[in-house]
């Protein structure tokens, strides 16, 4: 049976504005963060989206968009704490260029993309790779034949990515992944996940009119 998943990122916080790594800290959604969650539910609404169960991350910055975009109180949202973003352990809150790899820019003295690093009080990438995966396996196996919105994270949507396209952990992403950004694939039973419809962000022209960007 398939089990339609629209995987959506949450909208912006603080911290993504400022470049750093959130991971498992609880950053809330911003002024517009909130309005790119209104961007989803306008989105919603033009393509008459009708899913039967809608799921987020547990961090609040996942739940909150789910909330604004489904026009759902907290308790009609089924939270997973196994689809939080990587843990970054000691790393969290620092900028994310002086631990990441980027093409065309100085090597930093540490790389978290390298799958196998270790990261003290965290998760390698290996790790939060395969904690992904087997989350996604779990819900398709739960909600088998049902179509599900899910409001998770960029890390997490970064795996699904890598595994519909079967791209190795080590290479570069050729574009970014927005927040409130929406994503459609499907999963099936003894069949390769397949993607349907891949980045749609084109609803968030009028969110960022909204707030004067």
């Amino acid at each position: 049976m398939k089990t339609e998943i629209w995987l959506i990122r949450h909208g912006e916080t603080d911290w993504n504005a400022q470049q750093r790594l959130q991971g498992w800290i609880d950053i809330p959604l911003n002024a517009t963060g909130k309005q790119q969650a209104l961007a989803v539910r306008r989105y919603i609404q033009h393509q008459q989206l009708r899913v039967d169960h809608v799921i987020s991350s547990d961090l609040c910055r996942a739940a909150e968009t789910a909330q604004i975009a489904f026009e759902l109180p907290a308790n009609a949202i089924t939270q997973y704490s196994s689809l939080r973003e990587r843990n970054y352990g000691i790393y969290e809150g620092e900028l994310w260029q002086k631990l990441i790899a980027i093409d065309g820019q100085a090597q930093p003295k540490l790389n978290l993309r390298e799958p196998t690093l270790e990261v003290p009080q965290g998760e390698s990438l290996t790790v939060f790779n395969d904690r992904i995966i087997a989350a996604f396996h779990e819900l398709a196996d739960q909600y088998a034949g049902r179509k599900l919105a899910v409001v998770a994270h960029g890390g997490v949507i970064d795996i699904v990515w890598r595994h519909l396209y079967q791209v190795d952990l080590l290479s570069q992403r050729p574009h970014p992944i927005l927040n409130a950004s929406v994503n459609h694939f499907a999963i099936s039973s003894h069949a390769p996940w397949q993607a349907i419809q891949w980045a749609q962000h084109a609803h968030l022209d009028t969110a960022l009119d909204d707030v004067g960007i």
